[in-house]
């Protein structure tokens, strides 16, 4: 999982903590339930061990966020299955609302294969005498191919949260403080879940430029 951006001060934590927000459209009972894990990753700062904790919160408020979502859908399409958080991650990936475009993590990792390509093209072009100096050439955009969005990170999540979750649920000695990206992945598929109107987002944009 990803890391948060370095936090060298109380204050500086509190505002990576707050820079990761759910969509209006979350249910209020869900969003409560992530406001305690965000609350928990906040005082982890004075009690290492909370760090778990907020990690095991906030993959039950996934877990309970897509119970909310899918259930139905999930039991209509195979009576058999249980609403369980790896049933209902793999649905949601299914059919389509959970998708690779909707992670931050998923567009930095193209953008940097992309920059990292288009320097090995420079560096290829100077070696066969193409450019004389490669500093004196930069591409102006840098065009993100098919190749480079290749990562099917909603392929990998499907399985490794749930297994993340189970262990923490069941009792593990794992101890680390690196929780922030599980955070942010949880409401990143919480919001793709329950997408706010384009009316609120705009609303919401104005306000936080």
């Amino acid at each position: 999982m990803a890391a948060a951006p370095h936090a060298p001060s109380l204050a500086s934590h509190h505002a990576e903590i707050a820079a990761i927000r759910l969509s209006t459209a979350v249910p209020e009972p869900v969003a409560v339930q992530f406001e305690v894990a965000k609350n928990l990753y906040l005082y982890a700062w004075y009690v290492y061990r909370f760090y778990m904790t907020a990690s095991a919160q906030a993959l039950a408020t996934l877990e309970f966020g897509l119970r909310e979502r899918l259930r139905n859908g999930l039991l209509e399409q195979n009576p058999k299955s249980s609403p369980t958080l790896r049933n209902l991650l793999h649905h949601a990936i299914d059919i389509g609302l959970v998708i690779n475009e909707g992670f931050r993590r998923w567009h930095r990792a193209a953008e940097l294969s992309a920059q990292e390509r288009i320097s090995m093209e420079v560096l290829k072009a100077r070696i066969d005498g193409q450019l004389a100096n490669v500093d004196t050439w930069t591409p102006k955009t840098v065009e993100i191919t098919p190749e480079d969005q290749s990562w099917d990170l909603v392929d990998h999540l499907r399985n490794s949260l749930p297994k993340m979750r189970n262990e923490l649920a069941h009792g593990s000695p794992m101890l680390t403080n690196q929780v922030w990206g599980t955070l942010e992945l949880v409401a990143e598929i919480l919001n793709q879940l329950y997408p706010a109107p384009a009316s609120a987002e705009a609303a919401d944009t104005c306000v936080t430029t």
